[in-house]
């Protein structure tokens, strides 16, 4: 009787690994499918051999035991060498090679060796010449049971060397426990060939299952925590094999790009729990469809589509796609909350086939579409004259640090009641020595998202410093200068030092400037955030409120902070000449009176416009009516000319 020791010790962690694939959710995507079905077999294979020996033993055996036994063996050796395929499989598809599978010529070469021993276990059945089971003997090899081994050893050399082959599109650790494997059945099998009573394999393949679950398929390391979904980590890694192999794929790009206001009204919890609705209705719809696809998610509201089809059109999918969302998603839609989706589609590598620009295509493609389709492919949003800036954006800031590139312009401020101007706002311009002029309607969120904005902001705000202290601002005419302040640096908490540190340097007084901070910053609001507005106030810096009318913020909350003056946005200014934007500007400029603010209004371009807010009392206006931004050296001229002459009038 052959020892099954070993083969028992093998179930209870075979029962793990399932029940913990289970409970972490590793069951969506095909390689988990995979890994699941081979550890299955597995577990089905343990089982059989331990039948399989008190079905034998003792002889001799009933009719009945003799087909039982006979059946499992039959069984277990098309099983056990099932899973050696699948393992092969499996190996494809985490390093997303498996499209030179693909081809008939391919998938016949390689299920062709499986194919001749499934022939030759089902003569087996007639002549007996693999193994054979009688009543009086009991379970016996024949001739061709070197068959069995040889296809065995067959897909795990070739799975070992491809392995080995693949190491580029893997990590140490994974490379290792996906090696793992093999050495242990090849051990195990050897012991096995020249000790037949001792059963070592399943133990052998156990072991080696446990080490791809906790090095390979570890979901803290490739799942998304709340979404149970492939992390943009695993997308990038995806993609990159894709590309080095030299794969046929289509990226699709879906961004929820109201996400951010909707997390923050609905909370974490309940936000990201509709944001699985949104994924499963998306795994549904692709499985209705037949697309064979891989769903990777970034927080807090991008999904990602690795097709295997590059020229399947997913339009059909995208409109029932967000169909199906508004309708399962009800309860939101009466409370007047809907997702808000733009979807991009690239095709790797007919139209791109550069890592980074697929990637920062698919995070900046909102920027670069411009009308109102539901859809938009890599090549249309190619033809936009910002694709090239946006996608290399990185680099463009990278170089403004180390090129000092970076200028600062300065856009006067008119004061209506004095009628001359007595503030200006700095504002940053990229001057790339590649690309030109660079919109800071572009550069600003990429170094928001890049991590380079405090650089940024440092040099920001040591050139207005300078500036300061090079010119006699009362010469001028100014009472101070505005200068933008981002949530990234209000979050620091030696913001008072950095800024204690300049005036000394520079010999500026804290009267001389104001902080310009934007209504975003409440949905961000901090101690630090509190502390800083509070220290930098009792220094003598003043604040002001930007871009007022374009976020959520409530005015008990924007009361709260010692703002002197409130920045109304350009789109209120635009509206104006409508009967509701002029009791909208009307009604805010008193409002913010009242509450003993005074009133910037952004963006004016014409003499009307400019004459019916003088006429409702607003206290300064902006805008290129009077003046564009300007260099240094135009300002200074700029006021000196209009100050002087104002005055002098």
């Amino acid at each position: 009787m052959k020892l099954v020791y070993f083969d028992i010790c093998s179930i209870p962690i075979y029962l793990l690994i399932l029940w913990t694939c289970h409970a972490r959710k590793l069951t969506k995507s095909r390689a988990e499918k995979l890994f699941l079905l081979i550890n299955t077999l597995s577990l089905v294979c343990a089982i059989l051999d331990i039948v399989m020996e008190f079905v034998v033993n003792p002889t001799p055996l009933s009719t009945t035991e003799v087909v039982l036994g006979t059946a499992i063996s039959f069984t277990y050796k098309i099983l056990h060498n099932a899973t050696l395929v699948l393992y092969l499989i499996f190996i494809f598809v985490i390093t997303r090679t498996i499209h030179r599978l693909r081809s008939r010529k391919a998938q016949l070469l390689f299920w062709l060796p499986f194919i001749i021993l499934t022939v030759i276990l089902i003569q087996n059945f007639f002549t007996h010449n693999v193994f054979s089971v009688t009543a009086e003997s009991g379970y016996s090899r024949g001739p061709l049971i070197i068959a069995v081994y040889a296809v065995a050893v067959l897909y795990g050399i070739a799975g070992f060397v491809y392995c080995i082959f693949c190491k580029r599109y893997l990590g140490t650790g994974k490379w290792l426990a996906l090696l793992s494997i093999y050495v242990l059945i090849f051990i195990a099998m050897i012991i096995e060939f020249l000790i037949p009573t001792l059963l070592l394999e399943m133990f052998a393949i156990t072991i080696g299952s446990l080490l791809v679950l906790n090095l390979v398929m570890r979901p803290e390391e490739t799942m998304d925590g709340e979404v149970f979904v492939k992390s943009r980590r695993v997308y990038e890694t995806d993609l990159r094999n894709a590309l080095r192999s030299s794969d046929n794929i289509q990226i699709v790009v879906i961004q929820l790009i109201n996400a951010t206001e909707i997390r923050s009204y609905l909370g974490e919890k309940r936000y990201y729990s509709c944001v699985n609705v949104i994924v499963d209705e998306l795994r549904l719809l692709c499985g209705k469809a037949k697309i064979n696809m891989e769903m990777y998610f970034e927080r807090p509201g991008t999904i990602f589509l690795m097709l295997d089809n590059p020229d399947y059109d997913v339009s059909s999918v995208v409109t029932e796609f967000s169909n199906s969302v508004r309708s399962r998603i009800k309860d939101l839609k009466e409370m007047g909350v809907q997702f808000e989706s733009q979807i991009c589609t690239i095709r790797c590598p007919e139209e791109m086939n550069d890592f980074r620009e697929i990637i920062e295509l698919g995070h900046k493609f909102p920027l670069l579409e411009g009308g109102d389709q539901d859809i938009y492919s890599a090549s249309e949003l190619m033809q936009n004259p910002n694709f090239v800036t946006i996608i290399h954006m990185e680099d463009i800031l990278n170089r403004a640090i180390s090129e000092d590139s970076l200028k600062i312009f300065y856009q006067p401020i008119y004061n209506v009641k004095t009628k001359h101007f007595d503030s200006a706002e700095a504002l940053s311009r990229l001057i790339d020595s590649e690309y030109g002029m660079i919109s800071p309607i572009l550069f600003i969120p990429a170094a928001e998202s890049n991590g380079l904005i405090l650089l940024i902001g440092e040099k920001i705000l040591e050139s207005v410093y300078r500036f300061i202290s090079e010119h006699d601002l009362n010469e001028l005419g100014l009472s101070y200068i505005e200068i933008n302040l981002s949530i990234a640096q209000m979050l620091q908490p030696d913001l008072p030092e950095i800024l204690n540190r300049l005036q000394k340097k520079y010999h500026v007084k804290p009267e001389q400037i104001n902080f310009e901070i934007t209504e975003s910053l409440f949905e961000n609001i901090s101690n630090v955030i509190v502390q800083n507005v509070q220290m930098l106030t009792e220094a003598g810096y003043s604040f002001s409120l930007d871009d007022y009318g374009t976020g959520y913020s409530s005015i008990q909350r924007m009361n709260k902070f010692p703002l002197s003056i409130v920045k109304l946005d350009k789109s209120l200014a635009d509206d104006i000449l409508t009967d509701n934007g002029s009791v909208i500007m009307l009604n805010t400029i008193r409002m913010m009176h009242d509450i003993h603010k005074e009133l910037v209004v952004e963006g004016v371009e014409t003499e009307t416009v400019s004459a019916i807010l003088e006429d409702m009392s607003c206290d300064y206006i902006q805008g290129y009516l009077y003046s564009r931004p300007l260099p240094e050296e135009e300002l200074v001229a700029f006021l000196k000319e209009h100050n002087q002459t104002q005055i002098s009038a």
